[in-house]
């Protein structure tokens, strides 16, 4: 019994061993197998792009192939001596049986982790050496100068349009104030009253000096009426027949004097009544100064603001030899709460001043109606003093504000020296914008550009490989970001129209594209070596072709190929657009905005002694535009231009692309799109290309002693195979890629 127990324990390991053997023979066939498919792989992509994709012979008959090579289909085997011939015979141990292997593709080079992974593989030594060697070291020491530049300049344009506002409100508050010193103007009130040293025919004056005369003449009048009456009626008459006394003659009146006074005065009482309608006029032209003047104030506290929270001025370069600067200070565009206090006080004694007037014009006008028909001596002192009243009310605001009004004028004098340089700042403006205007033919040359039917045909082609790509991870659940490239339209935006507006987004474009780079060298990461594979695998538009274009001349001058796929492979990965010359109006678009705002900040530094901090940021723009230009015309002239005065190294075309590349990083589409580039030069279907395979081979032995007993094993789940008629079978799946 115990011999049985023994024997059925040994026959029991014996095949559990051979299992175990062929399990692991299995598994080594298969890895050999799918190794060996995978060493057949497509070499134009690779030596074109560094990229490992299936190709050549069929997989399943390459693994056939590695499974016959390894002569392993004979199983497990020993060798024994033979003692009669002292020969070796071969004993089979396994009597391994093999099937058919099947062959998988997995990992298609198309997908966007894959081929991604792929590039990062490829440039994880070479790309983040060179970008640091020849990219950061120089771009180094510009970051924090860049950076502190963009703070400033966006503070002195921000304070400039709220200069500006304040400088209108203020300019519209002066034209009020002269509006109603023209409304009093127009009333002839200096005339009327009158001032001192005008003629006194037909005013209030002559009519409260007349007045007496005027009543006496009218007493006169009837004492000579009445005597000419007594002398009619006491006259005798003739008998009948017989001629009587001479009648008295008329007497010698008053009458045309009467008439005259009366109507001067007349005249003199209405254009004093009628003060008051343009007293009202004027007082709703001070409340809108006052309104401007409020508003002006809102600017003013702004201003503060501003003043309060403004960065460091931009400095140069760390190692540089130019002097620190301080051009940011905004104290000297501030007119102070208390210049405001007085303004507001002095436009309000502008309106009390008439209203005080057309108030008192108003009494002596009522009052010598009253005297006109009442005629009465009691009104000649009161029309005298009313006389006295008017000049006394009149004389101050006529000299403050009318003649020779030296309120007014002190109110111009105040407003031209808030803003003494504005004559400056006006003629760097025009110069800027003329800059600006040859900077935007330069640039809207590009997409003027003129591509013949093979290119355009040539990019329609591209587009729908990339169209494909995009289509063919979306089916794979991948979700498509852009970032990085552009949004997809027949070309960029457009060109901003003013040169403020431009140098504001050049240093939007100067910070975004340096800042951090400390940060992403530290990181290194996908976009140090996507970068760097983008600059090494694709073509890009040599600048020393656009010469035409960049110092100026016209776009119908350059050559159709320019506008060849084959010439800006890196920039249609990078801007994504349909149009061809769109393209290279973006590249060079954004190299531009980059060495203007380079350029500017140097302005910024080299203009502080200008003083007023607008005229330093007026003539830091036209600086940056006509050295940012200069650049330009360089770079189509030797391949390369100057990074900064501060920083004098060489910077070419491609490091520029390079570091568009990094700002932007290199999305899922920029990505498909520079699949469709490699699927348009290799004909490959990255789609259709696995990088990875998958080999499953099927095989069994013979079970020597308990198949039963293995059969309840595999039941019970401690064999991976199963056992039919006698034999144990099981299938091996290896799989491999190419990283």
């Amino acid at each position: 019994m115990t011999v049985s127990a023994v024997l059925l324990l040994m026959a029991l390991l014996i095949d559990y061993s051979r299992i175990a053997a062929f399990q692991y023979k299995l598994d080594s066939l298969a890895g050999s197998s799918v190794r060996s498919v995978l060493a057949a792989y497509d070499e134009p992509l690779y030596e074109r792009y560094g990229l490992f994709g299936r190709g050549g012979t069929d997989a399943a008959q390459l693994a056939a192939e590695a499974l016959d090579a390894s002569r392993g289909r004979d199983g497990l085997s020993d060798r024994t001596a033979n003692a009669d011939d002292a020969s070796m015979r071969r004993v089979d141990l396994l009597q391994l049986r093999l099937g058919e292997p099947s062959a998988q593709p997995a990992l298609m080079l198309g997908e966007w982790p894959v081929l991604r992974r792929q590039i990062e593989q490829e440039m994880k030594i070479k790309g983040p050496i060179d970008m640091t060697l020849e990219l950061f070291d120089k771009l180094r020491p510009l970051e924090g100068s860049m950076q502190q530049a963009k703070q400033e300049i966006d503070m002195l344009q921000q304070s400039e349009k709220i200069f500006d506002k304040r400088q209108r409100a203020l300019t519209e508050m002066l034209e009020l104030g002269e509006a109603a010193a023209a409304v009093a103007s127009e009333t002839g009130s200096d005339g009327l009253v009158p001032l001192p040293g005008l003629g006194q025919a037909d005013t209030f004056k002559a009519a409260a000096d007349g007045y007496g005369p005027y009543l006496a003449w009218l007493a006169a009048d009837e004492a000579a009426q009445a005597a000419y009456q007594a002398a009619l009626l006491a006259a005798p008459t003739g008998a009948e027949g017989l001629p009587g006394s001479p009648i008295p003659s008329p007497p010698m009146l008053n009458t045309a004097s009467i008439q005259d006074y009366e109507a001067a005065a007349g005249e003199a009482a209405s254009r004093l009544l009628e003060l008051a309608p343009a007293a009202d006029q004027h007082d709703r032209l001070i409340g809108q100064a006052l309104q401007q003047l409020e508003l002006a104030l809102q600017a003013e506290k702004e201003l503060e603001r501003l003043a309060a929270s403004a960065p460091a001025a931009a400095a140069p370069p760390a190692g540089s030899a130019a002097p620190a600067g301080g051009a940011a200070d905004l104290s000297g565009l501030l007119l102070g709460r208390s210049w405001f206090d007085q303004t507001k006080s002095e436009l309000q004694r502008q309106g009390s001043r008439l209203r005080a007037f057309a108030a008192e014009a108003s009494v002596a006008g009522r009052r010598l109606e009253q005297a006109l028909t009442q005629r009465s001596l009691e009104f000649v002192p009161l029309l005298l003093a009313d006389a006295a009243l008017l000049a006394d009310k009149l004389k101050p605001y006529w000299q403050a504000y009318v003649s020779p009004g030296q309120e007014l004028q002190e109110r111009k004098e105040m407003l031209k020296a808030s803003d003494n340089s504005k004559g400056l700042r006006e003629a760097e403006k025009k110069k800027a914008d003329s800059l600006w205007k040859q900077a935007k033919e330069m640039l809207d040359g590009f997409e003027r550009l003129k591509a013949a039917q093979a290119e355009l045909e040539e990019f329609g082609k591209v587009e729908q490989l990339s169209a494909a790509n995009r289509a063919f991870n979306e089916s794979l659940g991948q979700r498509a970001d852009s970032g990085g490239g552009q949004a997809e339209t027949d070309g960029p935006a457009d060109v901003v129209d003013t040169a403020d507006e431009a140098i504001a987004d050049a240093q939007n474009t100067g910070s975004g594209v340096l800042a951090g780079l400390e940060s992403l060298l530290a990181a290194g990461g996908e976009r140090l070596l996507m970068a760097e594979y983008g600059a090494r695998r694709f073509s890009s538009m040599d600048p020393r072709r656009l010469q035409t274009l960049l110092v100026g001349g016209s776009s119908q001058e350059a050559p159709t190929e320019l506008a060849s796929l084959s010439q800006q492979e890196l920039e249609y990965i990078l801007y994504g657009y349909a149009n061809p010359g769109a393209n290279l109006a973006a590249a060079y678009g954004e190299l531009f905005a980059l060495r203007l705002a380079i350029r500017t900040m140097e302005g910024l530094i080299a203009s502080r002694a200008a003083g007023h901090p607008l005229l330093v940021l007026a003539m830091a723009g036209v600086y940056g535009l006509q050295h940012a230009l200069g650049d330009m015309r360089e770079l189509g002239a030797t391949g390369t231009s100057e990074l900064s005065k501060y920083a004098p190294v060489r910077l070419g075309y491609l490091d520029y692309m390079r570091l568009f590349m990094l700002a932007h990083g290199t999305g899922d589409k920029p990505l498909s799109r520079m699949a469709g580039i490699i699927e348009h030069r290799t004909g490959a279907r990255l789609d259709q290309v696995p990088t990875g395979m998958s080999v499953a081979l099927s095989g069994s032995i013979p079970l020597w002693f308990l198949p039963g007993l293995a059969r309840l094993a595999g039941h019970a789940g401690l064999l991976d195979g199963q056992v039919t008629g006698g034999r144990y079978e099981a299938t091996s799946i290896a799989g491999w890629s190419y990283g």
